[in-house]
């Protein structure tokens, strides 16, 4: 993490700065991303099997098949942008 001398830079840096934090922050956050079985994946983000598949349709959510495993797994950041309706 860099550290900012507030004393001696203009609003303008300051900002950009900090919003090349924060990208790299969550580029290395998204790096880190699991992957999940549709259960799983139905569990962590409180969804149904209807809104899931509707999202894998979309594209929103797209299903990775790994070499030796026959399901397919899903990757958490996509998993976690399908938005929920709640009632």
């Amino acid at each position: 993490m860099e550290t900012i001398l507030l004393h001696t830079i203009s609003t303008e840096d300051f900002l950009e700065k900090v919003r090349l934090m924060i990208r790299a922050e969550i580029k290395a956050a998204l790096q880190q991303d699991q992957l999940l079985t549709k259960e799983g994946a139905l569990k962590m983000a409180g969804i149904s099997n209807a809104t899931f598949l509707r999202a894998v349709q979309a594209g929103i959510v797209k299903p990775q098949l790994l070499k030796g495993r026959k399901k397919a797994m899903y990757l958490e950041s996509e998993v976690l942008m399908i938005e929920t309706k709640k009632r």
